[in-house]
């Protein structure tokens, strides 16, 4: 399998995962500077669904 690289040449090992656009930080990352409107309640992942994904992500390396 491929080695994922960033922009920089780096590979990347790891995975990040955003539990909730809520958060009170304002990374640069996450959310602009501009405007930002939440999600709604009903179109976040359950937890049962991001435990999947985690899980995927893992068996594929």
């Amino acid at each position: 399998m491929n080695k994922l690289i960033d922009d920089f040449g780096r590979e990347i090992s790891y995975l990040r995962v955003s539990i909730t656009d809520r958060c009170n930080y304002r990374c640069i990352y996450c959310k602009p500077e501009e405007q930002f409107e939440f999600i709604p309640h009903e179109e976040i992942l359950r937890y049962e669904e991001i435990v999947e994904i985690i899980e995927e992500a893992v068996n594929l390396g």
